[in-house]
C-alpha cells in the first residue's frame, strides 16, 4: 500500500505535468518560429533598403546580395524574372504576395521564407530569406531543457509529497499491525492508538473492542473453571472422611495418596484458571532471582531433615520467558519431590546456567533415583506424575523442555529448560 500510494501520486503529477507540459512546448516552439521570421524579415527590410539606395534592379543594376550574422539565405527578385540567389520552389506563394505589393511570411515542408518589396523609380523588387528547419528552431532546444527542468522538479516536490502523505497514511496502519501481532502473542491488554484517519479509527475501535471481549471471555471461562474445581472440595472432603473409616490400613493409605494427588490437582487447576497473567510472549523473570528465593524457603527444611545442601548459581540475571510465579511453582514441585521421595539426610542441591540460548535450572538429588521403568517416562511413574506434568507444561510454555536423567553416582536428575524471553 506505502508504494501504491506513492506510484499514485506520482501518476498524478504526470499526467497533470503532461497536461500542462505539452502545450507549453507546442507555445514554445510557435515563439520561436515567430521570433526567427521576425529576425528574417527584419534582414529582408535591411536587405530591401540598401537595394533601394544602390538604385535599380535592371540586368547588372542587381547589386551582390549583402552579407549579415542574422540566419537566413537572400534571394532578389526583379519584375522581368531575374533572379539572385537560390529560387526554392516552396517559396513561390510568399514571392508572389510580395508582388502584389506587401511583405510575406510562410513555412513550408518546416522550413521558414520571408519577403520584402524593394521599391524603385519605376520598378518593383522583392527580397526573400529563407530559413532552414534548423535556422527556423534555433533557441527552442534551451527552452525546451528549461521546462523538462522544472518538470522533473515538480515531479521530484510531488513524489516527496506523495511519499509524506503515504507515511502519514501508513503508520496507523503499522500500529494497527503491531497491535494485533500483540494480541495474537497472548498479550491481550495492547491497545490500538487513536488515529485521525476515520475509517482506520474504525478499525482500532472495533479491534480494541474484539480484544476487550475476549479478554472478558476469557475471565468468564477461567472464573467458571475456578469455580467448578472448587465444588469438588466438598465431595472430597466426604471421600477423605469415608477413606478413614476403611479398617484396612495398606488400602487406606493407597487412598490417602490417590486423594492428595487429586486435591494437588484441584488446587493446580484452581490456581491456574484465577491466574491473570498467562504464560506467552510477553513473559518474564529473572531465573537466578527466583531460583535464590525458593532457595531460601525450602533450605530451612532441609536443614531440620539433616540434609546437605549445595547451589550453584551465577552473579549475573538469567531471563527467562516464564512469570515469576509460575518459575516458582516448577521449583516447588521439583524440591517438593525431593522430600516426599528420598529418605531424611540426602543430599539435593540445584544448578542454574546458560546454554545453547536457553537457561537450564537442575535439581538433583542421591536418592535411588527413578527406579520403575525408563527415566524419560518418570512423569508417569506414581505420585509425580501431577507435579513433574505440571513443570513439564511450564517448561514447555517458555519455549523449552522438562529433562530428566540418573545421576551417574545414583539419584535423579531433573533440568527445566527454559526459553529466552520473546523466543
Amino acid at each position: 500500500m506505502y508504494r501504491r500510494l506513492i506510484y499514485f501520486g506520482l501518476a498524478v503529477c504526470a499526467t497533470a505535468l503532461i497536461a500542462l507540459v505539452v502545450p507549453l512546448a507546442l507555445a514554445s516552439r510557435d515563439i520561436v518560429q515567430a521570433n526567427q521570421l521576425s529576425a528574417a524579415a527584419a534582414k529582408a527590410r535591411a536587405v530591401a533598403n540598401e537595394w533601394q539606395q544602390h538604385g535599380g534592379s535592371h540586368g547588372d543594376d542587381l547589386i551582390p546580395i549583402p552579407v549579415s550574422d542574422s540566419p537566413g539565405q537572400v534571394t532578389l527578385f526583379g519584375t522581368d524574372d531575374e533572379v539572385v540567389g537560390p529560387d526554392p520552389p516552396q517559396a513561390k506563394r510568399a514571392v508572389a504576395a510580395a508582388f502584389k505589393g506587401g511583405t510575406a511570411s510562410d513555412i513550408v515542408d518546416g522550413s521558414g521564407y520571408v519577403t520584402a518589396p524593394a521599391y524603385f523609380d519605376d520598378d518593383f523588387g522583392v527580397v526573400l530569406v529563407s530559413l532552414t528547419p534548423q535556422e527556423l528552431r534555433t533557441g527552442l532546444l534551451p527552452r525546451l531543457g528549461a521546462l523538462a527542468g522544472v518538470s522533473l522538479i515538480l515531479l521530484a516536490i510531488s513524489g516527496g509529497a506523495a511519499w509524506w502523505l503515504a507515511r502519514l497514511t501508513v503508520a496507523p496502519l503499522r500500529d494497527l499491525e503491531r497491535t494485533a501481532n500483540e494480541v495474537a502473542g497472548g498479550d491481550l491488554t495492547a491497545r490500538a492508538p487513536s488515529s485521525s484517519i476515520t475509517e482506520i479509527e474504525h478499525v482500532g475501535v472495533a479491534l480494541n473492542r474484539l480484544t476487550g471481549r475476549v479478554q472478558e471471555l476469557l475471565d468468564e471461562e477461567r472464573e467458571y473453571t475456578a469455580e467448578l474445581a472448587h465444588q469438588l472440595r466438598t465431595p472430597l472432603t466426604v471421600l477423605s472422611v469415608d477413606v478413614d473409616a476403611v479398617d484396612d490400613p495398606e488400602i487406606r493409605e493407597r487412598l490417602d495418596d490417590d486423594l492428595a494427588s487429586v486435591h494437588q490437582m484441584v488446587d493446580e487447576i484452581i490456581n491456574t484458571a484465577r491466574r491473570s497473567s498467562r504464560e506467552g510472549l510477553h513473559a518474564k523473570c529473572d531465573a537466578a532471582a527466583v531460583v535464590g528465593d525458593r532457595v531460601q524457603f525450602w533450605q530451612v527444611l532441609a536443614e531440620d531433615q539433616g540434609r546437605a545442601f549445595s547451589q550453584s548459581l551465577p552473579a549475573r540475571a538469567l531471563p527467562v520467558r516464564l512469570t515469576a510465579d509460575d518459575l516458582a511453582s516448577a521449583l516447588d514441585i521439583l524440591f517438593q519431590n525431593v522430600f516426599l521421595h528420598t529418605d531424611e539426610g540426602v543430599a539435593f542441591g540445584v544448578e542454574a546456567s546458560a546454554h545453547d540460548g536457553f537457561i537450564d535450572v537442575t535439581v538433583w538429588d542421591r536418592g535411588r533415583g527413578f527406579s520403575e521403568g525408563d527415566p524419560r517416562d518418570a512423569a508417569t511413574i506414581g505420585s509425580t506424575r501431577l507435579g513433574l506434568s505440571i513443570a513439564r507444561r511450564l517448561s514447555e510454555a517458555s519455549g523449552g523442555a522438562l529433562l530428566i536423567a540418573e545421576e551417574p553416582s545414583g539419584g535423579a536428575r531433573v533440568t527445566l529448560r527454559l526459553g529466552p524471553p520473546g523466543s
